[in-house]
């Protein structure tokens, strides 16, 4: 089952323009054009890959609005269709988990994450990265 070239294309293009807003920090409209691109998919919009990266782009902007409740949600969203060797998704995962708290669920997704990526998984901010070496004996790479 594939989408029709047209729809295909709008969606398309809504991604990019949500691209183009995260690049420039405008994380309210990204999430808009994410938003208006998942609306479109037909349902069950689960069975789509689409689903997958547009539901993971609303996560993102939300991490990085700090709106870490609806983050994980969004990422959880991603782990439960499957994506359970994402470190991208583990990554996030962890980083929603420590911003809200729960530092059980922080070590777990987090150390999933380093193992697949290792530290260079931890690129962006590396105040996950010495978190999570304070709380578990990593091997320096």
């Amino acid at each position: 089952m594939e989408l029709s070239d047209e729809l295909y294309g709008r969606i398309e293009e809504l991604s990019e323009k949500g691209n183009e807003a995260m690049d420039s920090e405008d994380y309210a409209k990204a999430i808009t054009c994410f938003r208006e691109a998942l609306d479109i998919l037909p349902e069950p919009k689960e069975d789509w890959d689409a689903y997958l990266w547009l539901v993971g782009s609303i996560g993102d902007a939300r991490f990085l609005m700090q709106d870490y409740g609806k983050s994980l949600e969004s990422f959880r969203k991603c782990y439960n269709l499957g994506e359970t060797d994402n470190p991208f998704i583990l990554l996030r995962l962890g980083e929603n988990y420590l911003e809200l708290g729960d530092e059980t669920h922080a070590r777990e997704f987090l150390l999933r994450a380093y193992m697949l990526e290792g530290k260079k998984i931890f690129k962006e901010d590396r105040k996950y990265f010495q978190w999570l070496s304070g709380q578990v004996d990593l091997k320096r790479d």
